[in-house]
């Protein structure tokens, strides 16, 4: 199985950790340059992130192996073990390939949603709602992660309920609010742990997503900004932000992009 290297020293799992990447990085350089492990016992210096070398220990006497005389061979039976690997729960490796194959999710986000289990049972619980996993999984790992690192809240207390995440995915994929107000929604959702929906009632958030009340609204930014329009005739992009920008304005910030976009192209450009 390769060179035996012991490491001393070593007070935390996270030195654990740390003291193994670094040993595994040393060996890895070492005998990609065809250089020879030596069998050894090495000290973790924690502050210098390093191991160094304590002792050799060539041979196997070095370590004075000698049998256990109270622990006797023990041979389990096969059904034994198949029995309790029936009761394995699933591991994370086999929850990151259903995140996969059954919700669709891009491979990094599964393996953030599968890197703690918390996480990944609250993906779960937010999917029961119905909304889209993917979108779900993008919030998670997005802003609300962010959100519970900046706060310093493990995913266990998050206020935000799972049912909570979907109301708000809901809410834009309905276009009842935009993206931009959803992150907004989203904070103070955190903050105060009052639902999406009756953040949105209670402030009034609602996107206008009706054609009728848009076009007018279009029809007199346009005659207010010839200028702008005419720039935009010419194939000017600046000139669609400007107006985007002026029916924002007159909205509040609540019609819906999309639609305003698409309107003001239609009524400039025909």
């Amino acid at each position: 199985m390769g060179t035996k290297v012991e490491i001393k020293n070593m007070n935390s799992f996270r030195a654990l950790f740390r003291a193994l990447t670094y040993e595994e990085e040393r060996q890895r350089f070492a005998l990609e340059n065809g250089e020879t492990l030596v069998q050894e016992t090495r000290h973790w210096d924690d502050a210098a992130g390093k191991t160094h070398p304590l002792r050799s220990k060539e041979e196997a006497f070095d370590y004075r192996y000698f049998p256990e005389p109270d622990l006797v061979p023990m041979e389990p039976d096969l059904q034994w073990v198949e029995d309790l690997r029936g009761r394995l729960p699933e591991l994370p490796a086999q929850r990151l390939v259903r995140f996969k194959e059954l919700h669709g999710l891009p491979g990094e986000l599964a393996s953030m949603l599968t890197s703690e289990k918390a996480l990944a049972d609250y993906f779960e619980r937010a999917v029961e709602t119905g909304q889209d996993p993917i979108a779900l999984a993008k919030w998670i790992a997005g802003d609300l992660v962010a959100l519970l690192k900046e706060s310093v809240v493990p995913i266990q207390a998050c206020p935000i309920e799972p049912r909570g995440l979907g109301e708000l995915v809901a809410l834009v994929a309905q276009r009842v609010i935009s993206g931009k107000m959803a992150k907004d929604v989203l904070k103070e959702a955190f903050d105060t742990g009052k639902g999406p929906k009756e953040i949105v009632e209670q402030k009034g958030l609602s996107q206008i997503a009706d054609v009728g009340e848009l076009e007018t609204v279009v029809d007199e930014v346009i005659s207010q900004n010839p200028d702008a329009a005419g720039d935009l005739r010419e194939g000017k992009d600046q000139a669609l932000k400007f107006l985007m920008g002026q029916v924002m304005k007159k909205t509040r910030g609540k019609a819906n992009p999309e639609m305003a976009s698409d309107l003001i192209k239609k009524r400039v450009i025909r």
